[in-house]
């Protein structure tokens, strides 16, 4: 889960299924894991990017992140983004 002191510095909101559904048919069409890894240095300082593909690897992840990997990997950034931010 995504740590609640990360959440309140960065605003992070919950998303919904439903809401992410469309970003998850994206990520699943064109992304491997290894690009989905990747993406995270395209998005590195969109924290709601990041956040939006936390909630897909988390409401999707019997097909994209079995092993919670990927949303560690995800948290890991969002602590950082966090961490920056409260120094600044």
């Amino acid at each position: 889960m995504i740590n609640r002191n990360t959440v309140k510095v960065l605003s992070l909101k919950p998303i919904t299924r439903t809401m992410c559904y469309d970003f998850y048919i994206k990520i699943n069409s064109e992304y491997s894991p290894e690009a989905i890894k990747e993406s995270v240095s395209w998005w590195q300082n969109d924290c709601d990017k990041l956040n939006n593909l936390w909630w897909v690897l988390n409401y999707y992840s019997d097909r994209l992140d079995p092993d919670r990997n990927l949303r560690a990997f995800v948290e890991r950034h969002l602590d950082g983004l966090a961490k920056e931010k409260e120094t600044s």
